[in-house]
Order: C-alpha cells, then structure tokens, then sequence
C-alpha cells in the first residue's frame, strides 16, 4: 500500500490550492480527483469569478480575502500570467434591495478597505450603461474585479506537480477510514495510506463525510452570457463587476471577457439537487428571469433579448451561508473544507494555506467562524 504523508481527496478549487501550497512547503502528498483536473461538474466552471475586499457577509472574511489576493498575485509572479483584473466592483444599494451593499461599506470601514460610496447621479456619471432609480446608492471597491478561473487552477497545479505533489486523475475515492495514528484511503484503482487527509469534496463533501451528517445542501445554479449591442460599452476598462439586488434577485456579473456576451447570474434561489441527479442543461424557460433582471438594471435597449450561452454550475450550501474548514471532531488529522456556498473561488489560495497549516500543525487554531462546532448535531454524531 503506497504511503504519502498528505493525502487531499477532491482537486477542484480548494483541493488544488491545498495541494499548491503542500508543494511550496516541500510535502509529498497526493490528490485524488474524480473527474479530469479541470472540468464543468462541481463549482468552478464557468470562466471567471468575483473577486471583492469589501465583505457584506461578514467584516472576518476581510483579511482572509487579503491574503488571498496577495496570493493570487504571488501565483501570477510564479506562473508569468495575469488572472487577477482589477476591473473594480460595484455594489448597488437599490430602492426595494437589501442592505447587501451597506453591510459591505460597513466591513470595508471596519477594515479601513477602500470602498467608494456613490449617489445615484455619480454612478450613472461613470457608468451610464446602468439605470439607477434616482434613491439608489453604491459602493465601489476599486482593487476589486475578477479571477479567471481554469489559467489559476491550471498555474497551482503545475507548481504543486513541480514540487513533487501528484495529483491523480479519474481515481474517484469510495471510501476513507482511520486506522491507529493514520488514515487509509480506497480509490477505484488501489488503497493508499497516509498520516494525514484533506477532504475537500465539494458537492460530493456529504457521501465522503457521511458520519458527520453534514447541513449542506446542494443548489443547481445557472449561468448566463446575454448579447449586447454594443460590446464595446461592457468592456473591461469602461465596466466594473457588478452586484445588485431586489427581492428574490440578487443579480451579478461581469465585463465581456473571453468570450462573447455578459456574463451574468442570479445567486438568490436556486433549486435543491443531488450530484447525482442534477439536470445539466439549461432550459429555454429558464431565460426569461435573467433577461428580466437585465432589463431592470440596465434597460433594454443594451441587449437583443438573445442568450449566447450558458453553464449549469453547482453551490454546496450551509444553513448561515459560512464555510465550514475544521478538523473532524473524531480524527483530529482528517481536515474538512466544505460548504463554500458559492462565494469561496476568491479565498482559494488563502484556503489551501489554512488547510494546510491545519494538516501539518497540532496548534494551528480553527477559525470561529468556520468551525463546525457551530453545528451542534454534527459534532454529537461524530462523538
């Protein structure tokens, strides 16, 4: 039975980021992955996602999200490529919207984060492509903008490879267990051992850590690339990401970059699913809203009505929304990252550090505010 002395299961965003950083520290150490490196199964299809400072889900998210950024910036030094825009982010404060962007100025405040705040007049001054109503407000994080999703992934996991890390394809995981001071794990193709293990499953976390019964629900979520008329308007330099919201739609999304259209999505709603059973293709029924809610922020005569294409990507959800990364409260070297509820692609780097750091060091403190004590039942089913 082949030894290594980390094993990751999952090689998707968390998963290569933890096994970026086993190969800056010098670890052997393997991760298995289900499908190919890269692909359109779990979370991180779809190209690019939101990178922001100004944090309205909480101020504890601000440094971890620093460090992130410092990070992606050392990956882009390392690999000689550019995956962070700086593109700026706008989070508009609208009349029947939620206090989304006010919790985000106050956790930049708290965080002395630069973030920007705009009246109506001022935002459609800079960016006339949106149609503010005269009572909204925004906030804008300048250093803020987007991270192209596969150029990362692809530039972490040729440096983990290049420090000696494997990261084995198409070798699915079916079972894992403890055995005295150690962990054993069975793949389609053998049965390894290790002294310590990084769960990073995904939407697949709940059947891999079965025992904890974990809260986490699992959303089919669709994404849009919508037609402009003028490209040109919604170009990097002249358009930020975007977020704004009204009941039932928190709308989002992003220059036209890479490929044709905007990219754009609803993180509200979302239907329950398994990975299992979830329905890959986009339905034409399934357009209306997202064109709706394009003509609500920018009026329509910016678009043709015309979707250009579309994902189904997939959110592993916690009831508060929080991730959860914590040892399991059994087997104190088996390390859970799960439930990054769709917003966790921007910590990546920060993430795989942490998990890391939790592996390797007995000491290293778990974050309060993604511990899994938070969850009562669960630390009682693993007892």
């Amino acid at each position: 039975m082949t030894h290594y002395p980390v094993i990751v299961i999952g090689g998707g965003t968390m998963g290569t980021a933890a096994a970026w950083e086993l190969g800056k520290r010098g670890e052997r150490a393997a991760v298995f992955e289900q499908f190919g490196h890269i692909h359109t199964m779990g979370a991180h299809g779809g190209q690019t996602r939101v990178i922001r400072h100004a944090y309205a889900e909480g101020a504890d998210y601000i440094p971890l999200v620093l460090r992130a950024d410092g990070l992606w910036q050392e990956l882009e030094a390392e690999a000689g490529i550019k995956v962070l825009h700086r593109v700026g982010a706008l989070e508009l404060a609208t009349a029947s919207g939620s206090d989304h962007a006010q919790r985000a100025h106050a956790s930049a405040a708290h965080h002395n984060v630069p973030f920007e705040w705009l009246h109506a007049d001022e935002i459609r001054k800079r960016w006339p492509q949106f149609r503010t109503g005269d009572d909204w407000e925004g906030g804008f994080g300048a250093r803020s903008g987007f991270l192209e999703v596969e150029p990362a992934l692809r530039a972490m996991a040729a440096s983990a490879r290049s420090h000696g890390v494997e990261i084995r394809e198409h070798e699915a995981v079916t079972r894992w267990g403890t055995d005295g001071d150690g962990v054993w794990v069975e793949t389609t193709t053998g049965r390894y051992s290790a002294d310590r293990l990084i769960v990073s499953g995904g939407s697949w976390a709940g059947p891999l850590l079965a025992d904890l019964e974990l809260p986490i629900t699992v959303l089919r979520k669709t994404l849009f690339w919508l037609e402009a008329k003028d490209p040109s308007r919604f170009d990097p330099a002249r358009f930020p990401v975007f977020i704004a919201d009204r009941p039932g739609l928190e709308f989002y999304g992003f220059p036209i970059y890479g490929r044709p259209g905007l990219k754009c999505a609803n993180h509200a709603g979302g239907e329950m699913t398994t990975t299992d059973t979830v329905d890959r293709v986009v339905h034409p029924e399934e357009e209306p809203d997202i064109l709706d809610a394009a003509s609500w922020l920018f009026g329509a005569e910016h678009f043709t009505g015309r979707v250009l294409s579309n994902a189904v990507c997939l959110y592993a959800k916690t009831p508060d929304g929080h991730f959860i990364v914590d040892r399991h409260p059994a087997h104190p070297n088996v390390i859970i990252a799960a439930g990054f509820s769709g917003h966790g692609f921007k910590f990546a780097p920060a993430i795989g550090e942490y998990l890391t750091a939790l592996a390797l060091d007995e000491h290293a403190p778990t974050l309060p505010l993604f511990a899994l004590d938070r969850f009562p039942r669960q630390m009682a089913t693993a007892r």
